[in-house]
């Protein structure tokens, strides 16, 4: 049985969508729903379902950041507003879209399609792809700052607010994320988090680490070695040579 959640923060826009869906797909399941990016994420790691209809313009997460966000095996289908500009950068990738207000011919080809699919593909790359295009050819508000994290903390999924991490390190494939009172991975990478940050809070101190100034404490020098110790963590985070201008005045 299929299963989908549908989020958007106005509420006629999913009820118009779940009804359609209904109609066209009985079988499938509407298992959830959310109004804002961070709602978004969290039900999908609670329901995980097969397809997420995902708003591109979300309060706290626009779609396109909670699509990097989400476990692959979930099919994201993009509900949009944007220009033909975009919808271009869509129909360059493997991901599918609606446009607002949803026409029933539209759906009704994206339904069959959906229902080919024996399984969701990993389509970050191609989510990626399409936000650095969108962000080139569209306004630069359509990709506004990441503002929450859906970190992977053991047994846990963790929802953290970009102001509570003290530092990102690279780990593999993934990012490690340090807080207060959260230590656990993302999927996306330094460079990729670089893009959506605040660089006049974040600094990459090193190739593999990227720290929050506020959690700075001090710094330590031991001849041409500078190592930062952040605020109640044991730890040192040592700069690079390159990097070592941004605190020559601590």
């Amino acid at each position: 049985m299929t299963t989908a959640v549908l989020c958007d923060d106005e509420p006629l826009m999913r009820a118009n969508l779940r009804d359609h869906l209904q109609s066209l797909w009985p079988e499938l399941q509407i298992v959830g729903e959310a109004e804002n990016g961070p709602a978004a994420l969290r039900e999908i790691a609670k329901l995980k379902p097969d397809i997420a209809f995902l708003d591109i313009q979300m309060p706290g997460l626009t779609g396109l950041q909670v699509a990097q966000l989400v476990d692959p095996a979930t099919q994201v289908v993009f509900v949009t507003a944007f220009d033909r500009y975009a919808l271009e950068a869509f129909d360059a990738h493997a991901v599918d879209y609606l446009l607002k207000p949803v026409d029933v011919a539209r759906l009704a080809r994206l339904v069959a399609r959906l229902r080919q699919r024996p399984a969701a593909p990993d389509a970050l790359a191609d989510i990626q792809a399409l936000m650095q295009k969108l962000a080139a050819r569209a306004e630069p508000a359509l990709v506004p700052a990441l503002e929450w994290l859906q970190v992977d903390a053991g047994k846990q999924i963790r929802m953290v607010h970009l102001d509570d991490v003290m530092y990102f390190e690279s780990d593999s494939k993934y990012t490690r994320v340090v807080g207060e009172d959260c230590d656990g991975l993302i999927r996306l990478s330094l460079k990729e988090l670089l893009n959506l940050v605040d660089a006049k809070s974040f600094v990459q101190v090193h190739r593999s680490v990227v720290v929050n100034r506020r959690f700075v404490h001090s710094v330590h020098r031991r001849g041409e070695l500078m190592e930062l110790q952040i605020n109640g963590r044991p730890e040192r985070l040592r700069v690079s040579e390159s990097n070592q201008p941004l605190f020559k005045s601590m």
